[in-house]
């Protein structure tokens, strides 16, 4: 059998453990032969195939098996859901039967999990692996490259913490999650963050700022860990204030007003509510803006060099995924609950798996502010 892989969308740690297990698997039992498609499906789509085809031999996976991010780039191209882009579906097929590919082994979150379903629908045999740093995909438990930036995420949290506590200050420090909460929730109370603020819940920005004023009083510091994600209601009041004519921040009101970028598969372009969230309490903190520091790791969580727990979940992820393209199976995505690899039907996976899957009680206890 030859195998393709793709890796779509963002990229994060263990992407390359799974490749890596699932050649020398593959070649080692079966007599497999695998090959990477460079920027995923947009490579897979594109005219000339061959200038995005690289071999991986049982060689090369012993020599990036535990590199970081992914060896093959990336892409978000939406060939399957993009009414813009329907030919590339037809093209795909194509390019396939030309590098003589039996099946593919797509490692993405929602969207690339979506595009591969679309693949299985119109006749490729494919099957996914979760990854994504917001670990917001249904059907498993982790996905790659979460607890390697949960880890990262806590230690950077701390020591702003640590310094915010030194300086009396308070600390914002946002952090990747559009819709679910789970790296903020976990960095956040490994970190001991006084407020964690998540996309899952809501509240009044006015209770906010006093009860972070209290805390301040309090302690003498404060510690802030918000996901890009955090929702603020355009009919609280603060955020009408901060919009209207006689705004008194002409700098949070751009930002706040600001027409979002989307992305080939309709998602807004996240980032920046750690610098809305600063502007929010020193204006209505009534406080000098050196008080409130604010910082973004952002990116930083991408590109990690994968920690044992990821290196370990990748190849215990790319080993199934052979075993069962070699079953005959397609349509399905690879995932891990407890300590048992399943297989999980794509379609069930696609619901965004939030932090509303919780304990309220728990979250407010750590720290989840609503």
């Amino acid at each position: 059998m030859k195998i393709a892989f793709v890796t779509g969308g963002g990229d994060c740690a263990g992407i390359n453990s799974a490749l890596a297990r699932a050649v020398l698997h593959g070649a080692g039992q079966y007599g497999d032969t695998f090959v990477g498609i460079q920027k995923a499906f947009e490579g897979l789509a594109a005219d000339d195939i061959s200038a995005y085809a690289v071999d991986l031999t049982p060689q090369k996976a012993l020599e990036f098996f535990d590199a970081p991010s992914t060896i093959l780039g990336s892409s978000r191209f939406a060939p399957y859901n993009n009414a813009s882009s329907g030919a590339a579906a037809d093209k795909i097929k194509e390019n396939l039967k030309k590098i003589g590919v039996d099946a593919i082994m797509a490692t993405g979150g929602n969207d690339t999990v979506l595009s591969a379903l679309g693949a299985h629908e119109s006749g490729v045999q494919v099957i996914a692996v979760p990854k994504s740093i917001d670990n917001d995909i249904s059907g498993t438990d982790w996905m790659l490259g979460a607890h390697t930036a949960i880890d990262a995420a806590a230690r950077a949290f701390k020591s702003a913490s640590v310094s915010a506590k030194t300086h009396s200050r308070i600390s914002i420090n946002e952090v990747m999650g559009r819709k679910a909460g789970w790296l903020a929730f976990f960095s956040g109370t490994a970190s001991g963050a006084d407020f964690i603020l998540v996309p899952e819940k809501t509240f009044q920005l006015q209770s906010l700022i006093q009860d972070v004023k209290q805390r301040f009083d309090q302690q003498g510091y404060v510690n802030i860990v918000a996901s890009e994600g955090m929702n603020i209601n355009p009919n609280d009041p603060v955020y009408k204030q901060a919009v209207s004519d006689n705004a008194d921040d002409l700098v949070l009101k751009a930002m706040l007003t600001e027409k979002p970028e989307t992305d080939p598969h309709g998602n807004i372009k996240l980032g920046g509510i750690g610098m809305i969230l600063q502007r929010i309490l020193v204006g209505g903190m009534n406080v000098k803006m050196s008080l409130v520091r604010q910082s973004n790791v952002g990116f930083t969580l991408r590109g990690l060099h994968p920690n044992a727990y990821d290196v370990n979940l990748g190849q215990r992820f790319g080993r199934k995924a052979v075993e069962l393209l070699h079953a005959g199976e397609s349509g399905y995505m690879v995932g891990v609950h407890g300590m048992n690899i399943r297989t999980v039907p794509m379609k069930e996976a696609l619901p965004q798996f939030t932090l509303n899957a919780m304990d309220e009680d728990e979250l407010v206890s750590l720290g989840v502010y609503f």
